[in-house]
């Protein structure tokens, strides 16, 4: 395997304290990490890029533009730029089994492609918590038309995905994001707490948590063995969070804290109290919002279908306080909740957000971990 035995030495080289048994003992590592998805040149690879070590393409498989890709192919690999991310999102098969499935939209110089990555392969991918800007190549796909009349690229069992270069991480810290940095330093440092937790079905996937510090809302992903020590912390707790890392997706960011990160749970129960927005204060962006007012309109509730092929049900309620008016769309478990709710009735919601519509008017809407209360 020449391209291995060239990854390993140039590894090797640039990093003069791992001795070759410990990185051949840490590609190994990386294979059974992947379930038996990565060959022994794709979990090198992920290395060489971990430790900061320039890869070469590979000379065994010849990458497609991605122009050039049309339905019907059943052995085809390209390569390109993660445009964004979709979270793994679990169905019903007709044989009674359950299946998860992940989308990506990938471009290069020709154009872009939707890569749809189902089962163990999705939960590795959403593992890598991969941000805009990162390089990717996509192995032994098949394509087929999607939903949409669009040519998709779909990654089964017999796929692969190799990371050829991440975007940097961002510290937790930008722009219309709850910074927890504490003044006249730089620090890795999160404390939060524990507002609300969940599970996923998936036994690979994260736990969810709604969390709140003095800076307002976020929302945190706990993955590998941390996803089972959050809960047994509980909801409610106040933990610090060394380690972590942000990605943004579907304009909302993301805490991300993985099995190299330090959760500890501290004694004391000092938290200030959720900061409540006025209507008009509301704004557009990555960070989630607190909000409470009255229920002026109601509409009923209505089954829709995603562009995931998943049913849902969604409904509206307009909301406003003393300062303004707002629209709220109320998704999922929430729009079940809204059919006990009155016009008049006051609310509380914990955790929405908050974007412009094609008219340049502010719209909310909850997340599937936002806290509906009536008061």
């Amino acid at each position: 395997m020449p391209a291995f035995d060239d990854l390993l030495n140039q590894i090797l080289s640039g990093n003069p304290k791992i001795g070759r048994e410990e990185l051949l003992t840490m590609v190994q590592r990386k294979k059974e990490e992947s379930h038996g998805l990565l060959s022994d040149e794709g979990a090198i690879r992920l290395l060489a890029q971990q430790l900061s070590v320039l890869t070469p393409p590979s000379s065994d498989l010849r990458d497609q533009r991605i122009s050039s890709v049309h339905a019907g192919l059943n052995d085809s690999t390209i390569t390109g730029q993660v445009v964004s991310v979709s979270d793994v999102h679990e169905f019903q098969r007709s044989d009674g089994t359950t299946g998860r499935v992940l989308r990506m939209r990938v471009g290069d110089i020709s154009g872009q492609i939707t890569g749809v990555f189902w089962d163990s392969l999705a939960d590795t991918v959403a593992r890598e918590a991969l941000t805009p800007g990162s390089q990717v190549r996509l192995l032994h796909g098949y394509t087929k038309f999607g939903r949409a009349g669009e040519v998709e690229f779909h990654l089964g069992s017999r796929a692969n995905i190799q990371i050829l270069r991440r975007a940097q991480y961002q510290t937790f810290g930008t722009d219309n994001v709850p910074a927890p940095t504490p003044k006249g330093g730089t620090s890795n440092l999160l404390r939060v707490r524990l507002l609300k937790l969940q599970k996923s079905q998936s036994d690979r996937g994260p736990t969810w948590a709604l969390c709140s510090n003095d800076a307002g809302l976020m929302i945190a992903k706990f993955w590998d063995n941390q996803a089972q020590n959050v809960l047994e912390l509980g909801e409610g707790s106040l933990v610090t969070i060394e380690n972590h890392w942000v990605t943004e997706r579907n304009g909302l960011a993301y805490v991300n804290i993985g099995c190299k990160a330090t959760v500890k749970k501290e004694s004391t129960d000092f938290v200030p109290d959720l900061p409540l927005a006025n209507i008009d204060s509301l704004q557009a962006g990555q960070s989630l919002w607190s909000v409470k007012g009255k229920i002026a309109e109601k509409s009923d509730v209505r089954e829709i279908e995603t562009k995931e092929g998943r049913r849902t049900r969604v409904s509206n309620i307009e909301l406003e306080d003393a300062t303004g008016r707002i629209r709220v769309s109320l998704w999922d478990a929430h729009a079940q909740k809204a059919e006990s709710l009155r016009t008049g009735d006051t609310v509380r919601l914990v955790g929405v957000k908050v974007r412009e519509n094609m008219n340049g008017e502010k719209e909310a809407s909850t997340v599937f971990l936002t806290q509906l209360e009536k008061s």
